[in-house]
């Protein structure tokens, strides 16, 4: 079969001759490899609408979502009372969790120009060769063997990292070439960073937050408590807080109502120090019983700087976030200013889906009062919450398998203008229904997949 080259945001990709104005739009079902880390969504899935809105004021702004979803999910992992022990459900990949158990987030990059091109590669800026859940993940024992990310920072996988934090050439296997703590700081004291915030619909919603965080040479959490933590002492084998029953009337959830999930948003779905008491071992603990995983907290410091409200309501979520102008702290969060333009990106996990099964955006330009940019956030006087927004409709896609290694690779027409950034995601030849296909249509091409090979697909049910 020969190869075909398709000319995506200003840079010539090479694909397969099924091209994306054929077979690759037709409808196609889920496609799944858990062996190979592979969780293709079904044709319907791999594009939807997130509207982004904003306003501000002298001190704060507010970001707000709206995404419509008949699918919503505020759960996440838990702990069920299985024959005399605890085990857990839900994960994080690949895929949709077969029980639902995974919250739906949505997260924001930020940039203030100090990132070198993100605002024309946005996301694919992030994504390496070796990150957990791709095909070529790196070895978990390679990872722990590593001085900073195993031995230092007690990581087993690889994360999200910008190029700058390696010494390695753009088209190079980089996770494990950091540069020097003294490098790393110095990008870091210079604002190349990426603010993240992500809003969590278990792991922070339920305490009024979104979780704030970091992308540089891991994706890190910003400083201070964050607004989760695990519901399990290593010790003893079990969860380490229960619900306190003087104020929610029961200490377990349980299994049945939750595989139906039918706690709603006013319900106890989620464990917090608010209604939590410690874990009674000497409990009549029943088959079936049910406590969270997660052990819900107020967090401090920068990384509880963002607020959160809203929730799922006639259809859609409908949050809003607010945060300071001023970052709450510089080294791990960008500031805005009245007549800032700046650089953002947004990711969209749903269906119960975790890790790198995401929707994502193209890279976009947020104006604080600035009419020239894709997302305009008007000022107000006053109460942010009664303010009306200027919405903006974003599509946001099944992004693949695309790697910036694969972007830069000495082979691909578009590497010299991908480096002088001359070229990047936003000048599109292809409508974003055509580039959703693509992502696919490269995801399989790399793993040797063909949609007809139908047999490979398993029952998700």
């Amino acid at each position: 079969m020969k190869h075909q080259p398709l000319h995506l945001s200003g840079t010539v990709f090479t694909v397969l001759a099924m091209t994306v104005t054929g077979s690759a739009l037709a409808a196609e079902p889920e496609f799944v490899d858990e062996a190979r880390n592979v969780y293709i969504p079904a044709q319907e899935e791999r594009l939807r609408t997130l509207r982004v809105g904003a306003v501000y004021n002298d001190e704060h702004i507010q970001i707000r979502y709206e995404f419509e979803t008949d699918n919503p999910s505020w759960y996440h992992q838990y702990w069920i009372f299985e024959d005399g022990e605890w085990i857990r459900y839900g994960r994080g990949s690949p895929g949709p969790d077969p029980h639902g158990l995974y919250e739906d987030r949505i997260s924001m990059m930020l940039d203030d120009g100090s990132v070198p091109h993100f605002g024309e590669h946005g996301a694919y800026m992030t994504v390496h060769e070796g990150m957990r859940t791709l095909t070529d993940a790196a070895d978990g024992e390679a990872v722990r063997a590593h001085p900073v990310l195993g031995e230092d920072m007690g990581r087993s996988d690889v994360r999200k990292y910008l190029p700058g934090s390696r010494d390695a050439a753009d088209d190079e296997v980089s996770w494990d070439k950091l540069k020097s703590d003294d490098e790393i700081q110095a990008l870091r004291e210079q604002g190349y960073f990426l603010d993240l915030w992500q809003w969590r619909a278990h792991r922070s919603h339920p305490v009024g937050h979104a979780d704030n965080n970091y992308v540089l040479h891991y994706r890190l959490n910003s400083e201070g408590q964050g607004p989760f933590t695990d519901n399990w002492d290593d010790k003893a084998e079990r969860p380490a807080w229960m619900f306190n029953p003087g104020i929610t009337g029961f200490k377990a959830m349980d299994r049945q109502r939750l595989m139906d999930r039918d706690y709603g948003q006013d319900d106890w779905y989620y464990l917090s120090e608010e209604i939590a008491v410690p874990f009674d071992p000497n409990h009549d603990w029943q088959e079936g019983d049910v406590l969270p995983q997660r052990f819900l907290r107020q967090p401090t410091g920068s990384r509880g700087a963002i607020a959160a409200s809203g929730g799922y309501e006639e259809g859609a979520w409908r949050i809003r976030l607010t945060r300071t102008l001023e970052a709450p702290n510089p080294l791990d969060s960008k500031s805005l200013e009245d007549g800032g333009r700046y650089q953002v990106a947004f990711a969209v996990h749903t269906d119960a889906s975790g890790a790198r099964w995401h929707l994502v955006s193209h890279p976009q330009t947020l104006g604080l009062g600035v009419d020239d940019a894709d997302i305009v956030a008007q000022r107000v006087e006053g109460d942010l919450d009664t303010a009306e927004v200027e919405w903006t409709e974003l599509q946001v896609y099944y992004p693949g398998q695309i790697t910036w290694q694969w972007l830069n690779r000495d082979d691909h027409p578009g590497r010299e203008a991908i480096e002088e950034g001359e070229i990047g995601i936003r000048e599109i030849h292809l409508t974003l229904e055509e580039i959703a296909a693509f992502s696919v249509a490269f995801e399989r091409q790399q793993l040797g997949v063909q949609p007809e090979d139908d047999d490979r697909e398993e029952d998700r049910d």
